[in-house]
């Protein structure tokens, strides 16, 4: 029996739609979490990161907690005593993408045959922390960061590349704001992608300068 906390969430509900027979609660309800935990084998959390901490903290006698956040070396810190992954699918791309990343330097041992058998037709992809935090700044960090930096300013003529364009700049007014945040401010290399973003725009700077 699987618990999911935050079903109320975009992540939540999604793995209520997978998992609906899974006791969904909302994180302040406190008693009734206590009373699901008691009853569940896993308790997914799909809340953010400081919200992860907290409940992993507060309800230690629980050993089946699966921290799905989008940045991991944090949890470095429950190393062995919680379930570490991050699906790579939400609402809009479910059943199209199918990968999960497991955490092995997070997650117990033995834990990854666990995640095969609750996602038995998912791609399961295993790295440390560290190693997904680098490739969600690729991934998720630089899509995020450009998305919310593009004002386009045309909707009416299109050409391809134009439509490809609109379509990035639409990742961010589609994703939760505190996923976004989280994500951007938590994850240790933001400021590489930062860096490789401004270094390509003074790039162009001086090719139009001596252009």
């Amino acid at each position: 029996m699987f618990t999911v906390v935050g079903s109320k969430g975009n992540l939540g509900s999604l793995l209520m739609k997978i998992f609906p027979d899974s006791y969904g609660v909302d994180v302040d309800n406190e008693e009734k979490l206590f009373n699901y935990l008691k009853k569940s084998d896993y308790a997914f959390l799909a809340i953010p990161p400081d919200q992860e901490e907290n409940i992993i903290n507060k309800y230690k006698f629980f050993t089946g907690f699966i921290e799905l956040s989008s940045v991991k070396l944090r949890f470095l810190k429950f190393k062995n005593s919680i379930i570490s992954i991050h699906p790579l699918f939400g609402p809009r791309s479910y059943g199209k993408i199918k990968d999960i990343v497991f955490i092995n330097d997070i997650s117990p041992p033995d834990s990854m045959g666990k995640i095969q058998n609750i996602f038995p037709d998912y791609n399961i992809i295993s790295l440390s922390a560290d190693k997904h935090d680098r490739l969600m700044s690729e991934i998720l960090v630089k899509p995020y960061i450009i998305s919310m930096i593009s004002r386009p300013q045309n909707g009416s003529i299109k050409t391809s590349s134009y439509e490809k364009y609109l379509d990035l700049c639409s990742i961010s007014s589609q994703e939760s704001k505190e996923i976004l945040y989280d994500t951007i401010l938590m994850n240790k290399y933001t400021q590489n992608v930062i860096d490789e973003i401004q270094g390509g725009l003074d790039y162009i700077k001086n090719l139009i300068k001596n252009g």
